[in-house]
């Protein structure tokens, strides 16, 4: 795709990063990457290091002979009231099991960093080195020559240009818990293997890196046994080949990729900080996920062979920030690999509906691992090699947020295959199960009391389950499963019997719990509740990113929201991006200066974005670099366009007295958004359906003229009651909107008559 086609060059020229010093691999090291096959770019001395990761490389041991029998809802409403003596477990009458169980007894499963490439002598000081995301390059600047680095787009291999005699060095990553990798020499080619040893369920795997050099150029490439039967063989081969084409050719290749990946949206904002995060954000993402690859987990890259939190896949948030931004952005098919992890899990996950809980459907918790046997009747491990934790996954609206990413998917990309094949099964069977626990729940007057749950990271285990009832998150998660199977049924038109099931247990839902204070009713975490300071900002979830709360709401509810906002306290830890989302869905006046602020003190000098703010220095911030920040882009999105509950808003939180414009947003129902704003008023406005059905848009004008084709008259669109524009549309139809003129102004006159 042409350059020109990149909708603002130079924004995403300005995004580039720039720095003179590399020494902090958490601060400045660059992250380069693919999709599957990335790096983190940092020096040690004189050297220039590299430390490669590879989505698939995992090792996926699980040993549950140490962890205690699977809980069970029925045991768990046996120790309500109860004796309890350590309300982490939820063990069976007379057990004697004391742990450590399985997650905290290794470091695995986890992801592995496959190797470590040294370019030696290439950091002499001083330096500059800059991280063209445009190109999705690397450029080291140093004494005595200059370094260029990229991970081929189109291969899973590294491409190094260094100036002459420099060496290019592969070095193993040690781990006390795996065999040592062996390492060695084919001809002109270094290489090392490495075998992760498997379970009784799981056969492990080995991965081998290869790297060959000549004449100031190296190739390092990384191949599993999930690619070929003969990693090594493979690898060396593909570092060769990779060479035998050559820079120019292999340079083309790559810059072509990336310049069709920029083409498919972008936008232009007088706020230099939030139009860098935007594009670097979706560089980062665009590093560690591509359709076909296994999902990124908690870490772009690996600072340590045992991270944190096992590096693995958090649904009670983490893992699906990660992808958020994809979907406006333009680049769902960024989010396939969390797809597919879902959909994969989806036996397990319906087996455990009806191990813990005794119901149908489907149950999600809120840890996955890579490589997880979908049939778990069919495992020789213990508890049908199943992990789960026995306070946080019964945060009952986890199993709705882990499939919520399909249906959003879905809903901007309308694709009646995907919604048969892969979001309605998910959502479906969700519904069913959440259908199945309201039916054990008890009732007061005409609701139940949704319970037992766990707000997310947030109280655990009260005596008489005083904290566990009626949590804002699960009311919202499972008002919005229900929403969405139905609405999927509807689509696909089957289920009816599903449907009036749905319907009777959605009615049953107990409202939000309220905490009666001086500045109003506020919404807490969970009933008979104070307002804390809290992890996930569960109170405003309904708002985002459940989607029940509205610019369609009533306003006396909106009214309820915005004041929960205001008065809410978090952490920092998990929130930013959740609330940055609400606010900007409130419209509320703080929504851009407050992001603004929040990004500004979790920027790090290589353009990534710390899990909590930077001052006061605080410990996760050095864990890693958190692919949940990648999220970042989206509440920038979200102050110039939003589309939830199928209604376009464009600017709706965006300053007046800020510029700003975009092309190629995507809205749901398939929409693609292009817009401008200069002082206070949108100037351009044009959407493209590339599924037809009903647009519904929220006029920014106060009376407005559509243009249904690109030559066609213009004429008057008629808005209902509430400032809304329906209308049908056909595939590919283009629509241009724009402030109606006045009737005696003669030129306006003459253009609608063109």
């Amino acid at each position: 795709m042409a350059q020109e086609n990149v909708p603002f060059p130079r924004a995403l020229a300005r995004a580039a990063v720039t720095i003179a010093t590399l020494d902090e691999p958490i601060n400045e090291a660059l992250i380069l990457g693919n999709g599957d096959l990335n790096g983190l770019l940092s020096a040690q001395g004189e050297d220039l290091v590299l430390r490669l990761t590879k989505n698939d490389v995992w090792d996926a041991r699980l040993d549950t002979a140490l962890d205690p029998p699977l809980p069970t809802l029925r045991r768990l409403k046996e120790l309500e009231e109860g004796e309890w003596p350590d309300r982490n477990w939820i063990l069976p009458e007379g057990s004697d099991w004391h742990g450590p169980d399985s997650y905290h007894a290794h470091a695995y499963p986890c992801p592995r960093a496959c190797a470590l490439v040294r370019i030696a002598r290439a950091a002499c000081r001083p330096l500059v080195a800059k991280l063209d995301i445009q190109r999705a390059w690397a450029h080291v600047y140093a004494q005595g020559g200059q370094t260029r680095l990229f991970v081929a787009a189109d291969s899973n291999a590294v491409v190094c240009a260094t100036r002459p005699g420099a060496e290019v060095i592969l070095e193993p990553i040690i781990s006390d818990d795996i065999p040592a990798p062996e390492a060695g020499a084919t001809g002109k080619c270094t290489w090392l293997t490495q075998i992760i040893p498997g379970d009784a369920d799981w056969p492990g795997m080995t991965f081998a890196v290869a790297c060959v050099s000549q004449a100031g150029l190296s190739a390092v490439a990384v191949v599993t046994s999930r690619e070929s039967d003969d990693p090594l063989e493979a690898a060396i081969a593909l570092a060769r080949s990779t060479l035998e084409r050559g820079p120019e050719a292999l340079e083309r290749a790559h810059i072509r990729i990336w310049e069709s990946f920029w083409a498919r949206s972008g936008l232009e904002l007088a706020d230099e900080v939030l139009e860098r995060t935007w594009y670097r954000n979706l560089y980062f993402l665009r590093c560690v996920s591509k359709p076909g690859v296994i999902s990124t987990g908690l870490f772009a890259g690996l600072l340590t062979d045992k991270p944190a939190w096992h590096g693995d896949y958090h649904t009670n948030y983490n893992i699906q920030q990660t992808y958020w931004a994809a979907y406006s952005a333009n680049h769902g098919d960024l989010t396939e690999p969390y797809d597919r992890l879902i959909t994969e899990y989806l036996p397990r996950a319906r087996w455990l509906a009806g191990q813990v809980f005794g119901c149908e459907g489907a149950f999600f918790p809120h840890v996955l691992f890579a490589y997880e046997p979908p049939d778990p009747t069919q495992c020789k491990s213990p508890n049908g090699r199943q992990y789960i934790h026995h306070v946080w996954a019964f945060s009952m609206g986890v199993a709705g947020f882990a499939v919520q990413p399909l249906w959003w998917r879905y809903k901007y990309e309308p694709s009646r295959t995907y919604l048969e094949e892969v979001a309605y099964p998910a959502v479906r069977d969700v519904a069913i199960f959440y259908a199945d626990f309201i039916s054990q729940c008890e009732r007061s007057g005409d609701k139940i009391v949704l319970a037992p749950t766990v707000s997310p990271e947030h109280h655990g285990w009260s005596p008489n389950f005083a904290r566990n009832r009626d949590c804002a998150f699960c009311i919202a998660y499972f008002h919005s499963i229900f929403d969405a199977a139905m609405e999927g049924a509807a689509r696909l038109r089957r289920d009816a019997d599903l449907v009036q099931r749905w319907q009777a247990a959605k009615a049953l839902l107990p409202d939000y719990p309220l905490f009666q204070g001086r500045p109003g009713d506020l919404v807490v975490d969970v009933r008979d509740a104070k307002p804390i300071t809290y992890n996930i900002p569960v109170p405003t979830t309904p708002v985002f990113p459940a989607d029940q709360i509205t610019s369609q709401s009533p306003s006396e509810v909106r009214a309820l929201f915005h004041r929960t906002l205001e008065h809410l306290k978090h952490n920092g830890n998990n929130a930013p991006v959740m609330l940055a989302v609400a606010r900007a869905r409130l419209s509320t006046p703080d929504a851009h200066d407050w992001l603004r602020t929040e990004l500004e003190r979790r920027e790090r000098r290589n353009g990534t974005l710390s899990f909590n703010r930077l001052d006061p220095r605080f410990r996760f911030n050095d864990f890693g670099h958190y692919t949940e920040m990648f999220g970042a882009a989206l509440p920038i999105t979200e102050l110039v366009l939003q589309s939830v509950g199928d209604v376009i808003r464009v600017f709706p939180a965006w300053p007046d007295w800020l510029p700003a414009q975009f092309e190629r947003l995507r809205a749901q129902g398939g929409f693609l958004v292009s817009a401008a704003q200069n002082e206070g008023a949108v100037s351009r406005l044009r959407i493209e359906s590339t599924m037809g059905g009903e647009l519904c848009l929220d006029c920014p004008f106060p009376a407005c003229e559509v243009r249904r084709s690109e030559a066609g008259p213009w004429e008057p669109a008629t808005m209902d009651a509430h400032g809304l524009i329906r209308m049908n549309t056909t595939r590919a139809q283009i629509l241009q909107f724009r402030d109606q003129p006045e009737p005696n102004n003669k030129h306006a006159t003459m253009d609608r008559l063109r």
